[in-house]
């Protein structure tokens, strides 16, 4: 079914314990896992196609490698279309309008059905994902919408809206500055978001017969979302609406559409 991963926050923060949430479903997503950060280099990407929870890579990644960023996009796969393989691996990213752009989605689309203006950027693998992707961007391009304000963000949620009739569709994807998450029209899977922010208490981890006081290990300062495909704590954690499409930027929620 694969799952999802964002995080939008004001500051930046450690991966670790929401991908330790993650790579709790990996057993049921076992063809390949990805993350993605954004820092003062560039733009980070570590994914293999491979159990995340048979991983070496990412045992490394959780305890070796200090990620820190405002903005993470991570996926779990299980593969539905397109051959198990790095290149069908989830996040996708692109270069345009001068940003990298990420990509992770969870649903399966029938792509006889998409309509997209051009073929400005094509796909390198297999998969429906990444075509629906490429499709995205070259819609950008063509229409010259830049995604800074209301007006374009509702023009943006009826586009997603149109790719949707054509099968299943749970997004997150990212141009760095903003996280833009849709959830499905027919409540495929699900689709949950949290704002975590002080004052910060003893929770559950999912999949981990542990506890943690997040006031040890969390700045008082940190404030953002996450998102995830099944809830990672047992936090408050909130369902996206059906066709809702969200967006969050420097840890605030700046965007949130009607449903379908």
């Amino acid at each position: 079914m694969c799952e999802l991963l964002g995080l939008c926050f004001n500051t930046e923060v450690s991966v670790h314990l929401a991908f330790s949430g993650l790579k709790a479903g990996a057993m049921k997503n076992p063809d390949g896992w990805g993350v993605v950060w954004y820092d003062e280099y560039g733009t980070q990407i570590v994914k293999e196609s491979r159990p995340a929870d048979r991983s070496r890579l990412a045992i490394s990644f959780l305890e070796h490698i200090g990620a820190r960023s405002r903005i993470f996009v991570s996926h779990i796969r299980r593969s539905t279309t397109g051959a198990v393989g790095y290149v069908n691996t989830h996040p996708f990213y692109r270069r345009f309008d001068q940003k990298t752009w990420v990509f992770a989605h969870n649903g399966t689309i029938d792509p006889s059905q998409l309509n997209f203006p051009s073929r400005e950027f094509s796909p390198i693998g297999e998969t429906d994902s990444e075509l629906v992707f490429c499709g995205l961007l070259s819609w950008l391009s063509h229409s010259g919408i830049q995604l800074t304000g209301r007006n374009d963000f509702i023009l943006l949620h009826e586009k997603l809206r149109e790719i949707n009739r054509s099968g299943e569709l749970n997004l997150i994807f990212s141009d760095g500055r903003h996280l833009f998450v849709y959830h499905d029209r027919s409540g495929h899977v699900g689709l949950h978001f949290l704002l975590r922010q002080a004052p910060y208490k003893v929770v559950k981890l999912r999949g981990q017969y542990l506890t943690i006081n997040l006031a040890e290990v969390i700045d008082p300062e940190e404030r953002g979302y996450i998102v995830a495909s099944e809830p990672l704590s047992n936090e408050n954690w909130n369902r996206v609406k059906l066709g809702q499409l969200l967006i969050f930027s420097e840890g605030k929620s700046i965007f949130m559409s009607e449903s379908e």
